[in-house]
């Protein structure tokens, strides 16, 4: 029995946050310490009444090296977050993507600034999901192929990035949570370093999230496969790591369609 097409539309419209907190003081104690971002992460959250479904820390929960970046990210009811905390420099970033139009993570963002003080850099963006609301609102955003992006933003080989993307028009087969999954990790862990951790979600009816953490980059994505016909992609790691991966994303996506591909990406931050 063939499931009914559901209409998505009212997520066409997201919210991305992405900040950046200097002089985070965590305890020294690993343990505390990874114990202290579990509890920072998971608090903020749920003051913004998001619904938690899974939790994936990287390197781990526990007795971790002394400087090890730790990388905590929750898949969400509305999509994804990841905290990054880089012990030597005292740095946290602090990355969302919610697909909610009722929680836009603003309370989130008001409780980590009451905890931390304000950001050293905020970037707060739509997330559009729609192909339609996309021409008329984000042209500019728009491109046809990765390379043409990649040509015009010119991502620096082994500086940071934060990117968001977004895959419009993809055909039915490929929206399968199965495709998707075997399609992203095989891009995803085609040249990474081990160890990788990866969690996914499947909703009711349709609908998928995916999340992949290693010590080289972070991906979240979530899928839209009613009405929209959609993926929302986030990516943090090196400007050749991200362009790598969304080439692969999009020879797979895009590979059997006759028209030109429409895809959105946006450099949310750099050099972090």
């Amino acid at each position: 029995m063939t499931t009914a097409t559901i209409d998505d539309s009212k997520y066409a419209k997201g919210t991305g946050i992405f900040s950046i907190y200097k002089n985070v003081e965590f305890p020294t104690d690993v343990k505390k310490r990874c114990m202290a971002l579990l509890e920072l992460g998971t608090e903020t959250l749920l003051a913004n009444d998001f619904i938690i479904l899974d939790f994936i820390p990287y390197p781990g929960l526990g007795n971790v090296g002394e400087n090890e970046v730790l990388k905590y990210s929750w898949i969400l009811s509305e999509s994804h977050r990841i905290l990054i905390y880089n012990p030597r420099t005292k740095t946290l970033i602090d990355e969302l993507y919610t697909c909610s139009p009722e929680k836009d993570g603003r309370i989130m963002f008001e409780k980590m600034g009451k905890r931390l003080g304000n950001p050293l850099k905020n970037h707060m963006l739509n997330e559009i999901v729609s192909k339609e609301i996309a021409v008329q609102e984000e042209p500019d955003k728009l491109f046809h192929s990765v390379q043409t992006a990649s040509d015009k933003f010119k991502l620096a080989s082994e500086k940071n990035y934060c990117v968001s993307a977004v895959f419009f028009d993809i055909p039915d087969r490929k929206l399968d949570e199965d495709s998707l999954e075997d399609m992203l990790t095989i891009a995803l862990n085609k040249d990474d370093q081990k160890p990788v951790i990866e969690s996914a979600c499947r909703y009711d009816p349709q609908g998928y999230t995916y999340i992949h953490q290693s010590s080289k980059h972070f991906a979240g994505l979530h899928s839209y496969p009613g009405t929209l016909k959609s993926a929302h992609l986030s990516l943090i790691g090196s400007g050749n790591a991200i362009i790598s991966v969304l080439e692969d994303v999009e020879t797979v996506v895009y590979k059997s369609k006759k028209k030109e591909p429409t895809i959105s990406i946006k450099v949310v931050a750099e050099n972090f």
